[in-house]
């Protein structure tokens, strides 16, 4: 009974609470954004590494200025990029230079709730990414004779 009701709270979630801090990141991000941001924009880098750290969840760039994008395509299913120092932090272990690149379908996301989320809204387009099919053949349909 346990795993349905913590199902349906990830249902039920949304993206909020990550933006929000319920979830929110680990101490050792936290950290990190308080690093590069006390630098300014003095420093390209740190500039733009602090402004990843107030954006919130990362939003897929071609779905921004109006244009027409589901959930999966905003949210989930498209190649997500890092700023240099993320990708570079040593207390990050590497983790985020893994990261670049992949989308947050359940094959390439470590994060339980864009797990469940990518399994539960996006079957169709996360099939097709974590089984490497073009978009054209997972969305078709079979007629079996």
């Amino acid at each position: 009974m346990a795993p349905r009701a913590l199902l349906l709270l990830a249902c039920l979630l949304g993206p909020e609470p990550a933006a929000a801090g319920l979830f929110g990141p680990p101490k050792f991000v936290q950290d990190a954004c308080k690093r590069w941001c006390a630098v300014g924009s003095a420093d390209a880098d740190a500039f733009e590494a602090c402004s990843r750290c107030n954006e919130g969840p990362q939003t897929n760039p071609a779905c921004s200025g109006g244009a027409d994008c589901d959930y999966c395509q905003r949210e989930i299913a498209f190649p997500r990029r890092w700023p240099k120092l993320w990708r570079e932090e040593p207390t990050f272990e590497g983790k985020m230079a893994k990261l670049e690149g992949k989308t947050r379908c359940w094959c390439d996301t470590g994060c339980p709730v864009y797990y469940v989320k990518s399994w539960l809204f996006c079957g169709r387009e996360c099939a097709a990414i974590c089984h490497r099919v073009p978009a054209d053949v997972a969305n078709a349909t079979v007629i079996s004779v």
